[in-house]
C-alpha cells in the first residue's frame, strides 16, 4: 500500500467515525430533551406532554439502532486497529446508556399519567434532583463533543451529589407514606400508592445519574485506552427501598 493509499483509508475513516459521533450526539441530546420534558410533566401535572414522552421514546431506540448499524460497517469495511477500534465499541457503549436514559425518562412520563390525576404533592427537591441528573447528563454529552477526559472526571467524582439528593427526596416520600400509613383518611391507600410511583421516579432519576457517569467511563476508555479501576464516589446513605 502506498502513502496515498493508506492516507486515503485514514480519511476515509475519519470521515465515518465523524459521522458516527454525530449520531451520538443526535440520540444524547434526544436522551436530555425526553428527561427535561418527563420532569416538567410530573412538576405541572401535564398528561398530554407525557403521553408525547412515551411516544417518542422510539425515536431514542431507532437512533441506537443506526449507531449500532453504523459501527457494525465501520469495523467491517475498514478494520480498525486497537485504538481506533476503541472509540467505535466506546460509541456503541454511550448508545446504550444514552438508550436507558431514555427509557427512565419514559418511565417517569409514565408514572406522572398516574400521578396527574391524584392529588398528591410532589415533593420540593425533586425539581432539583430532576435538574441535577438532566446537568449530569448535558455535562458528560458536553466531555464526549470536546473529548475532555478531566470534564469526564468530574462527572464520576460528582455523582455522589446527586445520590445525597436522591436520598434527601427518598426520605421526604418515605415519610410522608409513613403519616399516610398511620392515618385514618379515607384516601390515605391512594396517597401511598402514589408516594411508591414517586418512590420509583426518584430511583429512575438515580440510575440516570449511574448512566452518565458509565459514560464518563467509556470517554476515559476512549481517550486513554483504560479503564478505571476505582470505587466511584457514593453519597446518600444507599437506602434500599425499591429494587432499581
Amino acid at each position: 500500500m502506498n502513502q496515498g493509499e493508506h492516507s486515503h483509508i485514514v480519511s476515509g475513516f475519519d470521515n465515518d467515525l465523524a459521522q458516527l459521533e454525530r449520531k451520538v450526539l443526535e440520540m444524547g441530546g434526544l436522551a436530555e430533551a425526553q428527561l427535561r420534558d418527563a420532569m416538567e410533566a410530573l412538576v405541572r401535572r401535564d398528561a398530554e406532554a407525557a403521553e408525547s414522552i412515551i411516544r417518542r421514546d422510539s425515536d431514542i431506540d431507532e437512533c441506537e439502532r443506526k449507531i449500532e448499524a453504523s459501527a457494525l460497517s465501520i469495523i467491517a469495511r475498514r478494520q480498525p486497529m486497537a485504538n481506533d477500534l476503541r472509540y467505535v465499541f466506546g460509541n456503541v457503549k454511550i448508545a446504550g446508556s444514552l438508550e436507558r436514559i431514555g427509557d427512565y425518562a419514559k418511565n417517569i412520563a409514565k408514572r406522572s399519567l398516574i400521578l396527574t390525576r391524584a392529588n398528591i404533592q410532589i415533593p420540593h427537591d425533586m425539581a432539583a434532583l430532576g435538574s441535577l441528573a438532566q446537568r449530569t447528563v448535558r455535562d458528560v454529552m458536553d466531555s464526549f463533543t470536546t473529548r475532555d477526559a478531566h470534564k469526564a472526571e468530574m462527572v464520576w467524582q460528582h455523582d455522589h451529589e446527586l445520590d445525597d439528593l436522591v436520598a434527601r427526596v427518598m426520605r421526604q416520600v418515605i415519610s410522608r407514606m409513613s403519616q399516610d400509613l398511620i392515618s385514618s383518611a379515607s384516601k390515605a391507600p391512594e396517597d401511598v400508592e402514589c408516594s411508591t410511583h414517586l418512590l420509583f421516579v426518584t430511583k429512575n432519576l438515580e440510575r440516570v445519574g449511574d448512566h452518565a457517569t458509565n459514560i464518563a467511563e467509556v470517554i476515559q476508555f476512549q481517550l486513554s485506552g483504560g479503564w478505571k479501576t476505582g470505587e466511584r464516589p457514593k453519597g446518600g446513605d444507599n437506602l434500599q427501598v425499591v429494587g432499581r
